[in-house]
């Protein structure tokens, strides 16, 4: 019993040679940015059960990163006849300099 040794490293995360994770291309860096920073992003924007648009893009400082841009997204829960609208970051990207 016990896991296969062919399944031992199957959920490390990747790592570049210098031991660093790298960003997933899809989500752009996002997964290097602290939660309580995509948080306090997300707190700047108006609340997701009011009208308006359903795409932002918001910057914030992301300490040793930079200045960071989050896109983010109103997101729908529904349970049962009550919904529930809130923001969801699904990419970040370093702001091109102009």
């Amino acid at each position: 019993m016990g896991n296969s040794k062919l399944a031992q490293g199957c959920q490390l995360p990747a790592h570049d040679t210098a031991g660093e994770r790298q960003p997933d291309s899809e989500n752009g860096i996002l997964s290097l940015v602290p939660g309580d920073l995509i948080s306090k992003g997300l707190a700047t924007l108006p609340p997701a059960s009011m009208p308006g648009a359903d795409r932002h893009e918001v910057e914030i400082d992301a300490g040793p990163l930079g200045r960071v841009r989050l896109s983010v997204e109103r997101k729908r829960v529904k349970h049962g006849r009550h919904s529930h609208y809130y923001w969801s970051a699904w990419r970040a990207d370093a702001p091109t300099r102009s």
